[in-house]
């Protein structure tokens, strides 16, 4: 069987891509393998974010990321200040890939259990610190300006 060079090209591309965390920049669709960003829209002022990042992603990164985008989000919508009103942040394993055999309750073979970090969180856009007393105020600003991964 004779390789090509656009397959040798594409395997190699895949692997690549195997070896890194979840970009930024990445948006959740069929092609990102459900891996990405998502963000809907809940109020005037409200928006719910998830992220999802793939094994090479750990809970810390998905967490800055996740911190930026609603940063974002609130100074395009003309809020200077946010408050994370709910938030989720899981690692969980998601897939197991096996080569074995099993005899009743028992299961013999190699495999390799990925894991995927999730983060969800309600983004309340506030035009003020003051006006949420009871959570953390941040500054979307600051946190565009300076936070970095």
């Amino acid at each position: 069987m004779k390789t090509t060079p656009l397959a040798v090209f594409i395997l190699s591309f895949i692997l690549l891509l195997s070896g890194c965390a979840t970009s930024y920049d990445t948006e959740k669709s069929f092609w990102s393998f459900g891996e990405g960003f998502d963000v809907v829209q809940i109020a005037d002022d409200s928006w719910q974010i998830s992220f999802v990042g793939n094994d090479m992603t750990d809970r810390a990164l998905a967490r800055k990321y996740v911190l930026r985008k609603s940063a974002e989000i609130a100074q395009a919508h003309g809020y200077p200040y946010f408050a994370l009103t709910t938030e989720q942040n899981h690692r969980d394993a998601i897939g197991n890939d096996t080569l074995g055999f099993g005899h009743k309750d028992w299961g013999y073979g190699l495999g390799k259990v990925e894991n995927e970090t999730s983060v969800i969180v309600e983004v309340t856009g506030l035009q003020d610190k003051a006006s949420m007393q009871t959570t953390k105020v941040y500054d979307a600003a600051y946190l565009i300006d300076h936070l970095t991964w």
